[in-house]
Parts: structure tokens; C-alpha cells; sequence
């Protein structure tokens, strides 16, 4: 890894944190006082779910060559940095559009319009940062839709604390019931917001540089679920319920298409990274053959642990848990 104190990008990345921590250092800790009993009940519920979603994250990054570093920075931009700098310019962009727009427009088009665009870019630019910054890790679409997701999650948890504050105060009854009923409400129909979209993202970004079409296909999808999710649903509410769930459904379907292409290609680039030089210095061939499918690996290790035992058989494992991650690194 390159020293990142030589790196424009890295100062870059710590430059928009900052920022980002001064305008939420600046915002929320008013509002949050304000409302601290609701904020204080909802922040279980949002820690719960930011941590299965964290789980679900882990499970699906299937290259074995996971950064977990990156994993943390991305959190830290998605929290701090996209955060505050989004809070921001949605003030600017929201006086924008009332300007353009009247009143009845801007109140039901500017979530849609504004928010999209600023935060998948601001949170998309993060993630371009730490790409350069573990340019010699970073290299294969699930190991970047990882990094992605969790700048997602990051910017999902701030967010939710935020909605928290803003309900709790806006309920008449009580601040622990405003605060509680978004968070819920956000748990079951937004589980699957910010983290996929910013993976999308992500992904887009590594495939620019070799399948440019795929690579702008991910940035759009990105930019498209999150415009579809903050577009007006009208006023009934059966049909804002049966919109909701429409849009949870194509998220998740398009999560899950984007995530089997990429098992699929993982097994595609493996297939052919063995017959490579860098391969060849690592392991021997009958060695490296046993790497491109789970089912192939595990056949191995079943092999090593019948003949020669258990403790073989973990030595097997481990190995070819570095062997995957050292090819990622070097023929990636």
C-alpha cells in the first residue's frame, strides 16, 4: 500500500471528512439535545439494524480478500464526511428548487430531485478516493461493492439518528413515540437503501475502467433506486404501502442479480488468474486448480482431512484463504 501521506487522495478524503464532522458538529447536537428521550429509545433499534446489515455486507463480499480498513473508512466517510457535506448542500439545493418550483412542487419533487443526485455523488466520491488510496487491494467488483456499502451504511445511520431527532420533536404526544415509530418504519421498508445503492455505485466505479458500459450502468442504478425510493407515492395510503413494498422488491431483485453477475465473474476471473504468472510463483498448478469454486476447495480440504486429518486439513483451508487473497492482490 502506497504511503498515503504522499497521496492527494488520502488528504483529499480526510479533508472532506472534516468538513463533514464541522457541519454536523455545527447541526445535530442541538437537535439531539432537543430530543434526547426519543433519540436515546430509537438508537438500539438503529444499532441493531445498521448491525445486521453490517452481517449481511460481510456475507456477501465472496472474494476472500476482504480490506477491512477500507471497510472502516468507508463507514467514516459515509457517517462524517458524505453526511455533513450532503446536510449542507441540501440546504443550498432545497432554496434552489423553491426558487424554481412552487410551493406544492418543491415539497413533493425536492427529496427526489435534490437527494439522489448530492449524496450518491458525495458518497460515490468517497468511495473513488479510497479506490486510489488501496489501489494495490482493491481490484475485484465484490471486494469494492463491500467498501461501498459500508459508506452507505455509514451515511444510513447518521441519517436515521437525524430522522430520529426531526420525528421526536414533531410529535405531539411524545418524543420516544416519533422517534421510535421512523426508526421502525425505516428498519422494515428502508433496510436496503443507502448500503445498495452506494454499492452499486462502487461497483460501477471498478468496471469504468474496463467495461465502461457496466460501469455507467451501476452508476445510473444507483442514481435510478434512489430517485425512485424519494419520488412522491400520492396520498392514499394503500397505494403508498403497495409503492413501498414495490420499491423494496426491485431493490433487493436488483441487489441480488448484481451480486450473482459478480459470484460469477469472480469465478470467471479466478478460472483464468491460475494459468497466470503471478500465480505460478505462489503455488503449484494441481494446487491452484482446487481455487475457483467453493465446491472445488471444499473437495480439497474433505480430501486432506480423510487422509492425512483435521489438522491438515486447516492448514489446507488456510492456505487457500491466502492464496485468494494473494491473487486478487497480484493478478486482481
Amino acid at each position: 500500500m502506497a504511503q498515503w501521506t504522499r497521496m492527494i487522495s488520502a488528504w483529499v478524503f480526510l479533508v472532506g471528512t472534516i468538513l463533514g464532522a464541522l457541519v454536523l458538529a455545527r447541526d445535530l447536537p442541538d437537535r439531539i439535545a432537543a430530543s434526547w428521550r426519543g433519540v436515546a429509545a430509537a438508537l438500539p433499534v438503529i444499532i441493531v439494524a445498521a448491525a445486521l446489515v453490517a452481517v449481511i455486507i460481510v456475507v456477501l463480499d465472496r472474494s476472500h480478500a476482504q480490506v477491512r480498513s477500507a471497510w472502516g473508512l468507508a463507514f467514516l466517510w459515509g457517517a462524517v464526511g458524505a453526511c455533513g457535506i450532503a446536510l449542507q448542500i441540501n440546504g443550498f439545493a432545497s432554496d434552489a428548487v423553491l426558487d424554481v418550483l412552487d410551493d406544492p412542487g418543491a415539497t413533493t419533487w425536492s427529496a427526489a430531485l435534490i437527494g439522489p443526485l448530492d449524496e450518491e455523488t458525495i458518497k460515490g466520491a468517497g468511495v473513488a478516493l479510497l479506490l486510489v488510496m488501496y489501489r494495490d487491494r482493491l481490484h475485484r467488483p465484490l471486494q469494492v461493492f463491500a467498501v461501498g456499502a459500508f459508506a452507505g451504511l455509514g451515511f444510513q445511520v447518521v441519517e436515521n439518528i437525524s430522522y430520529a431527532a426531526t420525528f421526536a420533536l414533531r410529535d405531539a404526544q411524545s418524543d420516544v413515540t416519533g422517534a421510535l415509530t421512523v426508526s421502525i418504519l425505516r428498519t422494515l421498508f428502508g433496510f436496503q437503501s443507502h448500503w445498495v445503492y452506494t454499492g452499486l455505485f462502487a461497483v460501477g466505479l471498478i468496471l469504468l475502467r474496463s467495461r465502461s458500459v457496466f460501469g455507467v450502468v451501476g452508476i445510473a442504478l444507483a442514481y435510478l433506486l434512489h430517485f425512485w425510493w424519494n419520488a412522491p407515492s400520492g396520498e392514499n395510503p394503500g397505494v403508498i404501502l403497495l409503492l413501498i413494498l414495490l420499491k423494496c422488491l426491485v431493490t433487493v431483485s436488483v441487489l441480488a442479480g448484481v451480486w450473482v453477475w459478480m459470484v460469477f465473474d469472480q469465478r470467471r476471473w479466478l478460472s483464468s488468474a491460475i494459468a497466470s504468472p503471478a500465480a505460478a510463483q505462489l503455488a503449484p498448478p494441481q494446487e491452484l486448480a482446487t481455487l475457483p469454486t467453493r465446491a472445488l476447495r471444499r473437495n480439497a480440504e474433505q480430501y486432506m482431512r480423510f487422509y492425512y486429518g483435521p489438522a491438515v486439513a486447516d492448514v489446507t483451508r488456510q492456505r487457500q484463504q491466502w492464496l485468494l487473497r494473494e491473487l486478487t492482490y497480484r493478478a486482481g
